[in-house]
């Protein structure tokens, strides 16, 4: 039982996170507590329904669901189990009630099979709203008390769902009535157009058919008895109509994507014969109206006439122009309720305060399913993974970070890439197309491939009709919301209009909060490299910069003078003074050994910039910041990093994408290994410098931007100079400021409490769970800073951290002592002078090169063997490096050396698309 209660609690606290939008997740959850607590499968729900008068059933599970959903119970009636229920609010139980249940339940518990139901009322502050009742075995005492709390708790969260969902039947109700009445007004009109029109009326689609929304005859006998004909079914064969259009309402034979004219209705086998027999109709006119690109029928209106009768071209062109006028009414009046209604609760929604994306999403989600009445959706946000982009609602490990509802008919979405026909069968979907294409898409029968060319993954084989909107920002796709039904041919115009609208009212807040969320996650790695002090040192000076030596002193005074300028220059971005550009961007240039903690430099400096930040400018944000390694990336790889590009701008550019310039705009960048940058990079870097202006790849328009540029190098970038290797003019816009990150042995004194820093850090990563609840931490003996302070480093700090690491693992006590230190020195040096991996490396190199001569192919011989982690990526490099000195250094020589690509790529697209798989793959993943 403890454990019951406590699943009925999280049960019930689900219930209470939801909000008015999500009637349907709420009665999932009160259902599956039912089910918990009864250990019964069949449970019914029944709300109450001012729109129907009566007790709805809103929720169903187990045998004959569906059909149990269809019946209604009197709110008030002493001839039902249910209503009674309701109105005494009291729980009641019945045995075998076919035989001896009240009269309105025997008839109802003989066709569904029921031998015996607990009922139990739902209310809110007092009131019923409803009642939940569990078929099969009674319930016991017990466990009806162990319910009844928890549908009262629940009651208050389920009322106010329900009045939000029966306030939306209604609108939508008023909408159809608003419909019927200006469809009505137009057919009037219409037989009066022309001399010798008898009936006029406006066919729309319905569920499997066609019904009819308005009719006009002078004669009103006449439209009566066409009115009481009823609606069209659109099984094939059955119908006139159903010769020209499905069952989704689509229209499949060409015939009827322009006006039809029927000269004889005696000679055409129809459903409605009474339209011949009865009402002596002969001659018909249909005008059929569609939405665009979906062949979907919006109304078919047809005008009859009683006796045989044609058309002048005139008199069809006044008919077509009527119907035209027919759709825009109908589509504008209906539509008005329902857009207001969006705007508001949207217009709410973002006066909220929200958490975070996924909070926010599901919000979007819950009421944009709601308000158009879809059964299930999604929000899928872009994620770029491994330089391809798709479309991704939960990761691998099933936490969504995207949106979903109603789970149950969308259990796991994987990620879908986003492309367009150049992508395989197996890797398409609606939502990939749309990012694609940036226009929205409705699917009217998942199961016609004409209507979306294999762009449809199914998800569930319940889902008839889909559609999908973008949401973009600044001209770029950041996530599309899908929706489904269960309805073949749900999903209309104004649908879509209404998700555009949703689009338009959220994108940039999405943005927004994607954007906090990037930049939270960048701090927060900058902040947990500079958190950590450990209590045994005393000499820190910055952040946890370590600072006994004159030149670590340096570098703290170096941030101290240059922050409160650089601040009030950002500062002035934030106000938006142009005036200020005309001196350039601020930069500073590090220079210092491999290993030196360059980046740990940046890193101190960014937070001493973002504490001025917050109390200058914005005491709840954090400064922009971005990092990025030059040296990861070539060619137009380089330029789409910094700068952005636009779809289509090279082989894979399948979106917009903006560089880290521009998305750090207002704050700080950090260019790691900036000595390796090709020409055109710095020419561009250059001039980005002078003014803040800059052009993403494959566009003409110039953006601007203002950051506060931090590049760093190990190189001796005068050297480098005189080679012809870098640009001057470049050198002397980045050293503007310029600091020298000192190497280990510059520092000799701050060794000691560097080594404790780095112990004490690496222990706290390492340790276990039982390591971390007692107090044994290792320290080091005055003999091993000795020797650390007496070796050589060649490696600085990122070799101080690896004898640390070693001697911390095979220490042999608490203490490391100075033989722990003496080993780990010894052990690393034996890597380096007996370099025995890399000789293993160099045959494993060759051995794969001589495979390929042999016949082999790259993916065979390198992609396949590393995807499967049997050979490494010094390997890879290793091949690519002899590669290029036989076949030449340019990456297409290269692919074909190595047998990645056979033809030419600027000739074959599938010669194109391996060509750019190869370039990905060693750009970022091998990272050469």
């Amino acid at each position: 039982m403890a454990v019951t209660d406590l699943e009925l609690k999280t049960l019930g606290d689900r219930i209470a996170s939801f909000g008015k939008e999500n009637l349907d997740e709420m009665l999932h959850l009160v259902g599956e507590g039912a089910r918990l607590v009864s250990n019964q499968e069949r449970v019914r729900i029944y709300l109450e329904d001012l729109t129907r008068g009566a007790l709805s059933c809103a929720f169903a599970c187990g045998s004959f669901a569906a059909d149990i959903r269809e019946a209604t119970f009197p709110i008030i009636s002493a001839e039902a189990g249910v209503s009674n229920t309701f109105v005494t609010q009291m729980p009641s139980q019945f045995l075998l009630p076919a035989q001896s249940g009240l009269p309105l339940d025997q008839e109802f518990s003989r066709r569904f099979n029921i031998d015996g139901t607990t009922m139990l009322p739902i209310t809110s502050e007092g009131k019923s709203i409803g009642v939940a009742c569990v078929d099969g075995e009674l319930l016991s005492r017990d466990r009806i008390e162990m319910l009844v709390p928890f549908l009262a708790r629940a009651g208050e969260r389920v009322d106010h769902a329900r009045k939000y969902h029966q306030q939306l039947l209604l609108a939508r109700r008023v909408e159809v009535y608003k419909k019927r009445e200006a469809a009505g007004f137009m057919v009037r009109s219409a037989v009066n157009l022309i001399d010798g029109l008898t009936l006029a009326s406006v066919l729309v689609p319905a569920r499997g058919g066609m019904e009819v929304l308005a009719s006009h005859a002078e004669d009103p006998d006449l439209k009566t008895r066409y009115d009481n004909v009823g609606s069209i079914d659109l099984k094939h064969g059955t119908s006139l109509v159903s010769r020209y259009v499905n069952e989704a309402g689509v229209v499949t034979d060409d015939q009827l994507l322009k006006p039809l004219f029927i000269a004889d209705l005696q000679d055409q086998t129809i459903q409605r014969r009474a339209l011949t027999e009865e009402m002596g109709l002969r001659t018909l006119y249909m005008v059929p109206r569609i939405e665009p690109g979906t062949r979907r029928l919006i109304c078919l209106i047809n005008y009859f006439t009683r006796q045989l009768a044609s058309f002048s071209e005139f008199e069809e062109g006044l008919l077509q122009t009527h119907a035209e006028m027919v759709e825009r009414v109908i589509n504008e009046v209906g539509g008005e309720h329902l857009e207001i209604k969006v705007l508001s609760e949207i217009s709410d929604l973002l006066q909220e305060r929200n958490e975070g994306l996924h909070p926010f999403l599901t919000k979007v989600l819950s009421k944009a399913t709601e308000l158009i009445g879809a059964d299930t959706g999604s929000i899928a946000i872009v994620q770029e993974r491994e330089g391809e982009k798709y479309l991704v609602v939960e990761n691998e490990e099933g936490t969504i970070v995207g949106a979903k509802n109603k789970e149950w008919l969308k259990k796991k979405i994987p990620p879908f890439k986003i492309g367009g026909g150049d992508l395989p069968a197996e890797e398409r979907s609606l939502t990939g197309y749309v990012a694609w294409t940036k226009e929205p898409r409705i699917i009217g029968e998942v199961t016609d491939t004409s209507q979306h060319e294999g762009f449809h993954r199914p998800m569930n084989e319940l889902i008839k009709s889909e559609m999908a909107v973008p949401v973009i920002s600044d001209d770029e796709v950041i996530a599309v919301i899908c929706l489904n039904s269960l309805q073949e041919g749900y999903f209309t115009e104004e649908h879509k209009r209404i998700l555009q609208i949703i689009d338009r009212l959220t994108s940039r807040h999405i943005s927004d909060i994607q954007r906090i969320e990037r930049l939270q996650s960048e701090v927060n790695k900058l902040q947990s490299d500079i958190a950590y002090k450990d209590p045994k040192v005393s000499s820190y000076r910055l952040g946890n910069i370590i600072g006994n030596s004159r030149k670590a002193q340096e570098i703290v005074a170096f941030i101290n003078t240059v922050s409160q300028p650089l601040s009030n220059r950002i500062a002035l971005w934030s106000r938006h003074v142009l005036q200020e550009a005309t001196i350039g961007l601020p930069s500073i240039l590090v220079l210092g050994p491999t290993g030196a903690g360059k980046e740990f430099f940046f890193n101190n400096l960014y937070n001493k910039l973002n504490e001025l930040y917050r109390q200058q400018i914005n005491p709840d944000g954090e400064l922009p910041v971005k990092k990025t390694n030059i040296a990861a990336y070539s060619g137009d790889l380089t330029y789409s990093e910094l700068f952005g590009h636009i779809k289509g701008a090279f082989t894979g550019a399948y979106s917009d994408r903006k560089g880290i310039l521009e998305e750090a705009s207002g704050g700080i960048v950090f260019l790691d290994e900036i000595g390796d940058a090709d020409p055109k990079t710095q020419v561009q870097l250059l001039r980005f410098l002078d003014n803040g202006g800059f052009v993403r790849l494959g566009e003409n328009r110039e953006r601007i931007s203002r950051v506060l540029l931090v590049a760093a190098t190990n190189k001796d970038l005068r050297k480098e100079i005189a080679l012809g290797n870098f640009r001057e003019d470049l050198y002397h816009r980045l050293t503007e400021l310029s600091v020298v990150v000192p190497s280990l042995n510059e520092r000799r004194e701050d060794i000691p409490d560097l080594s404790i820093h780095f112990l004490g850090k690496l222990y706290r990563t390492y340790r276990s769970t039982e390591e971390a609840s007692r107090d044994d931490e290792p320290s080091l003996s005055k003999d091993a800073k000795e020797a650390l302070v007496g070796h050589n480093y060649k490696g600085n700090i990122r070799e101080l951290r690896s004898i640390l690491l070693r001697a911390l693992f095979f220490r042999t006590g608490k203490v490391v002592t100075g033989d722990d230190i003496r080993k780990a020195i010894r052990d690393g040096s034996r890597e380096q002078v007996v370099p025995a991996f890399e000789l293993l490396a160099e045959e494993v190199a060759s051995d794969i090169l001589s495979d390929i001569e042999a016949g082999k192919d790259f993916w065979e011989a390198v992609y396949e063997p590393y995807s499967q982690s049997r050979i490494s990526k010094d390997v890879v490099r290793l091949v690519v490096e002899r590669s290029r000195s036989v076949a030449g250094k340019s990456m297409p020589e290269v692919a074909r050396h190595l047998r990645a690509v056979t033809g030419s790529p600027q000739e074959d697209e599938e010669e194109r698309k391996r060509f750019f798989r190869f370039k990905n793959f060693l750009y970022k993943t091998v990272k050469i």
